[in-house]
């Protein structure tokens, strides 16, 4: 089930379509696209049927699922943010010992970590279901923040999106479905296609609740003084390079305490703190670049300055989950 195109930046690939009349064939479609899945029928098995048009959309896999009969379904680990807009039908959910259902105007997002069931997909169920890669989902939020996040995001498993941003989002994401399979359409031009999933990206952020809502809500960022701006300008210059605290201070022109009075106050962490966050941002980039094969842990680690090997493990597992090992090979 090969899709014909491939992936470029902001292109999006030819809309794939898929039709399933067993539990089996839907498991190995579910693989192949989103993620490992185990359905179960709740209705008749022999009237089980189910129908998929998928299309990647940049760092989103967009697609139109339905279907036939009652379902119930189980995932075993996310490795991305997952929003299921139901058209018709409804379903029942479940993550992190939160439950929810969802309808026309409310969505389930599901968060990168932890199982997933879903107790009840309605027959006759149909869903726009958005794949949403974790690190561009917090990337975005970091630009829009200016400064680095920690994910995973706290998202409700359950959202209202009958009114304000939610509203707008829905209509935005049913746009993208409504093109899907037009070929020659816009949604298939580089130039559309990227600010398409940006403008994806930065509505799911908009239009849900999580632990940085409030920030992006508030209104114009406070400006960064100008010893704080050329200390990261220092840093996103060269990441991996062996620094200091005395060194940004030196660079910047000011005490090594204002220096950390600055960044406190304008991005609520040390320096060395925002470095080491900078520094997990690109390795986890380059473990998840699908040119980085026969890289090793260890040689990206070097790369961007982390000479322990063990603490980065460790920080790294903390900032997205799991090991560095695990994201190595999520790209085979």
């Amino acid at each position: 089930m090969p899709v014909d195109s491939e992936q470029d930046g902001g292109r999006s690939c030819a809309p794939v379509h898929y039709h399933a009349s067993s539990a089996d064939e839907t498991n190995a479609m579910f693989d192949w696209s989103y993620c490992p899945l185990i359905v179960q029928p709740r209705g008749a098995v022999d009237a089980f049927s189910f129908d998929l048009t998928v299309v990647q959309l940049g760092p989103l896999t967009v697609g139109d699922l339905a279907y036939g009969v009652d379902v119930s379904t189980g995932l075993g680990y996310l490795d991305a943010y997952q929003l299921n807009l139901p058209l018709a039908g409804h379903v029942q959910a479940r993550q992190h010992g939160a439950e929810a259902a969802a309808g026309l105007g409310w969505a389930t997002l599901f968060r990168p970590s932890g199982s997933v069931d879903q107790p009840l997909i309605s027959g006759g169920c149909r869903q726009i279901a958005t794949k949403i890669d974790a690190s561009a989902l917090e990337s975005t939020l970091a630009e829009l923040l200016g400064h680095p996040v920690q994910g995973p995001l706290h998202i409700p498993l359950g959202n209202d999106f009958t009114t304000g941003p939610g509203r707008s989002l829905v209509r935005l994401l049913r746009l993208i479905h409504a093109e899907l399979d037009n070929h020659n359409g816009l949604l298939h031009q580089p130039l559309i296609a990227s600010r398409l999933w940006s403008c994806v990206l930065t509505g799911v952020l908009l239009a849900t609740d999580h632990q940085y809502r409030a920030e992006l809500a508030g209104s114009v960022t406070p400006s960064r003084p100008r010893h704080v701006k050329i200390a990261i300008d220092s840093m996103e210059a060269d990441p991996g390079r062996a620094i200091t605290i005395n060194d940004l201070a030196r660079t910047a022109g000011v005490s090594v305490r204002s220096l950390q009075e600055g960044f406190h106050r304008h991005t609520g962490m040390s320096p060395m703190t925002y470095l080491r966050r900078l520094r997990l941002a690109k390795a986890h980039e380059d473990l998840l670049r699908p040119d980085s094969g026969g890289r090793t842990v260890t040689e990206i680690a070097y790369r961007w300055g982390f000479l322990h090997l063990g603490r980065f493990a460790a920080a790294y597992r903390a900032q997205y989950g799991h090991s560095p090992s695990h994201t190595l090979r999520m790209k085979d």
